[in-house]
Order: C-alpha cells, then sequence, then structure tokens
C-alpha cells in the first residue's frame, strides 16, 4: 500500500512478542480444575457423533432440552445454558444484557461480492442498543461476576481500536462502575480515533501504554486498584467462552425453527479466540459436524491451532467442573475449526487493499460503516471460503461481530483525550 499509516511501538521483536503473550496469559482471572470426561456411546458400542435436532441431542446425553427461544428478541431473564445444565445456574452469576435470539438473515448485499447468493449471516452486531458485537454475549456472564464480587472499578487492556475495550467503557457506564483500560498502540484509522472517543465519552479512565511490552506492565500494575475486577484483552477466558456455547443452543433453536439449515460452516474475525473456540465447543456438544473458520487478524504468536486447542479444553474442563452432566454429554468431541490466515497483511489493525475495499461491502450489507481490523478482514476470508470449490454446496453462515451501535460523540470529546493520546488524532489515515 502507498498510504502512510502511523503507529507506534509495534517494532517489538518475536522474542518480546512472545513475552507480551506469556505476560498477558498469566493474568487470567479463572482456573480450569481438571476434570475426567467420559466418552458417549450408542447402543451398539459406537461414539454418538451426529444428532438431528439439539432436542434430540439433549434427550439422548440426558440433558434437559431448553425451550426454544421465542421469536422476538428481548433480554431474557436466564440463558439456554442454564435451561440445559441448571447445576451451572447454581454457581454461575448472570447479568441480561443481550436483546435475543439475535436474527438469522440472507448476505443478500453481498451476492456480487461473494460468487454466490446463499450464504447466511447472525446479527450479533444488532444485539444490544448500548453497545453491540460478541462482547454483550461474554459480558452478561464476566459483569455479572464482577458484581457479584462488589467490584468498584473494572480494568482492561486493549488496542487503541480495541472493541472490547468499547464495549467494557459502555457497559461500565451502563451499570455505573467505572471502567481503566490500558491502550497499546496499532495503526491509526478513522474506526481507532473514534473508538478513543467513546471511550472516553462513556467515562472510561485510559493509560496509554505504548508499545506491547510496556503496556503489559501498567495493566499489570493498574490491576493492582483496591476493588478492581480485571478483564483480560479479548475479554479471553472460561467465564465469558459461556457466552457463545449458550449461542450455538440459540442458534440450534433457530434451525429447529426452521429459520435457516443448519450451518455446515460458520466464519468470524478472530483474535484472543474466545469466541472461535465456545462456537466450536458448542458444535461439538449438540453433535453438529459444522467447522468454524476464523479469519486471524492479529499475530500467530497468539492466535493459532495450538493456543484455540487450549482455549477450548480449558472452557470445556471448566464447565464440567461446574456441570459434570456437560462434560459427559460432550465425551471425546471437540468440535471443528481451522484458522484463515490470508487478510491479516502486515499486522494487526493495518489496512490492506483487500479490507479497505470489503469495508464498503459492509456498509451495503448492514447500513453501517465497517473497519479495517475485523470486520473488513472477516469478509476478505468470507469471500475466500464461499468461492472455494470445496465448499460450494455447503451452508455458510457469517456470524457478525462488529457492534452496528456508533455513539454520536458530543462536541469537546476529543478535548478530554488524554494529552499522550492525541497524536491519535494527528495527520491523515488510510481509512
Amino acid at each position: 500500500m502507498s498510504q502512510t499509516i502511523t503507529a507506534r511501538g509495534l517494532s517489538a521483536s518475536s522474542s518480546e512478542r512472545a513475552t507480551m503473550y506469556q505476560a498477558w496469559s498469566t493474568l487470567a482471572t479463572d482456573t480450569w480444575p481438571r476434570v475426567r470426561f467420559f466418552n458417549g456411546t450408542n447402543a451398539a458400542g459406537r461414539r454418538t457423533r451426529e444428532v438431528s435436532s439439539f432436542s434430540s441431542m439433549t434427550r439422548r446425553c440426558s440433558v434437559p432440552a431448553p425451550p426454544m427461544a421465542t421469536v422476538a428478541s428481548a433480554t431474557r431473564a436466564r440463558p439456554l445454558l442454564f435451561d440445559a445444565l441448571p447445576s451451572l445456574a447454581e454457581t454461575v452469576p448472570f447479568l441480561p444484557l443481550a436483546e435475543v435470539p439475535t436474527a438469522v438473515e440472507r448476505c443478500a448485499a453481498l451476492s456480487p461480492y461473494l460468487g454466490r447468493d446463499d450464504v447466511w449471516m447472525k446479527r450479533d452486531d444488532l444485539i444490544s442498543p448500548v453497545y453491540g458485537g460478541n462482547k454483550v454475549r461474554r459480558y452478561e456472564f464476566v459483569l455479572a461476576d464482577a458484581k457479584a464480587r462488589g467490584a468498584t472499578r473494572i480494568v482492561t487492556l486493549g488496542g487503541i481500536a480495541s472493541t472490547q475495550v468499547m464495549a467494557t467503557a459502555r457497559f461500565g457506564q451502563h451499570l455505573g462502575i467505572p471502567v481503566t483500560a490500558v491502550l497499546f498502540d496499532q495503526p491509526v484509522t478513522r474506526f481507532a480515533r473514534e473508538a478513543i472517543l467513546t471511550d472516553v465519552d462513556a467515562g472510561a479512565t485510559l493509560i496509554h501504554g505504548g508499545g506491547y511490552l510496556r503496556s503489559a506492565w501498567r495493566f499489570y500494575k493498574a490491576r493492582k486498584t483496591q476493588g478492581a475486577y480485571v478483564i483480560n484483552p479479548g475479554a479471553a477466558s472460561p467465564r465469558a467462552n459461556l457466552g457463545y456455547v449458550d449461542a450455538m443452543l440459540e442458534l440450534a433453536a433457530q434451525v429447529e425453527r426452521g429459520e435457516m439449515p443448519r450451518p455446515d460452516v460458520i466464519v468470524l474475525p478472530t483474535g484472543s479466540s474466545g469466541t472461535l473456540a465456545a462456537l466450536a465447543l458448542g458444535a461439538a456438544w449438540l453433535g453438529w459436524d459444522t467447522e468454524i473458520v476464523g479469519v486471524r487478524i492479529t499475530l500467530r504468536i497468539a492466535t493459532n491451532a495450538l493456543t484455540i486447542g487450549l482455549i477450548r479444553e480449558r472452557t470445556a474442563r471448566w464447565i464440567a467442573a461446574r456441570a459434570p452432566e456437560f462434560g459427559r454429554a460432550l465425551g471425546s468431541r471437540r468440535g471443528r475449526y481451522r484458522l484463515f490466515h490470508g487478510a491479516i497483511g502486515e499486522g494487526y489493525g493495518y489496512p490492506t487493499r483487500e479490507s479497505i475495499e470489503a469495508m464498503e461491502w459492509y456498509r451495503a450489507l448492514t447500513g453501517k460503516p465497517g473497519e479495517v481490523t475485523y470486520s473488513a478482514k472477516a469478509l476478505v476470508g468470507l469471500r475466500a471460503v464461499a468461492r472455494d470449490p470445496a465448499y460450494a454446496k455447503k451452508t455458510i453462515l457469517l456470524w457478525q461481530t462488529l457492534s452496528d451501535v456508533r455513539p454520536v460523540i458530543p462536541e469537546g470529546t476529543r478535548e478530554r483525550v488524554p494529552r499522550d493520546l492525541q497524536w491519535v488524532f494527528e495527520g491523515s489515515v488510510p481509512a
């Protein structure tokens, strides 16, 4: 690309990045006890793999089938997951934030871009009027835990354009819990500027971390604040992942109602990979053979088959430790997933020619501007899957993860941005 992209602190060596990732990984707030899984077998002694519906899966596994979700979206008192696993409801707090079920629709506007007209999408971009996207389902469990623990402040870490930081700031404001966010540098885009203004408007205290290692250190210090509840980058934890295990039950109910065919493939952008791992785990629990394709948008050292497998296994163990019936029903299944590496370009947050083009298609699809880090690169990966002859007859579902809510920023907000983040608003941006 010919454009000049403003970025700071992104020249860390591979060893420094490895150190950074290890440092973040040690800050997890959840523990994962070891439990033993039991293989499920049928009367013929074969391992049970496929079922015709969610209801039949739960009957076979002696887990009560949750009631089908109503078609009208509204916040619900409890998730489907608690109906399927009653013992989980006894120990895991829950805070209704999402208006569900989110719709499943055809991606008709993308037909020229994808080269086919039979691709679907799940509208988690519309999941909440406070802030949408894939953090809302996760925060129904994470912020419930924060409130249950009496947290007086939430501390988190993300890039200057982090949707997770924006979601934390918006829901923290909504719940009356102050938020402190340490921000590391990434390429500056229009969306990055909007993100910082959104964080400031929501009342978040922003700490400029700069490069990866200094950001990790400042996050480590900030999390020692008295009364702080720590949310790691991407809200990555087994507790948070409950949101998308539950989301697969919601999708199964929609399939059973005939709202869409069972997807053979689900495509979404992936960074911290909790959503991807949880969807794969949920599909395995349902007995579906659905492949989850994560479009990688960050460093390979952080997003790879090994890290995703660890997240998936830790989540399975975390749930089974609190609801043993889950482990018995799951057996040895862990779900299918793979990564698409062809959209990332130079790295996290860097615009590419393909992602800039995809932003316009995102607008055509949703009526809202996209951004180059997550949503646009997800469309690049979606197109690659849709045009792959191996998927020609497959039912493909795009899982929307970017918020449709774009808060109106009051005048004067930029003047409230911390001095050491004012550089983000200097000069031109490529996208």
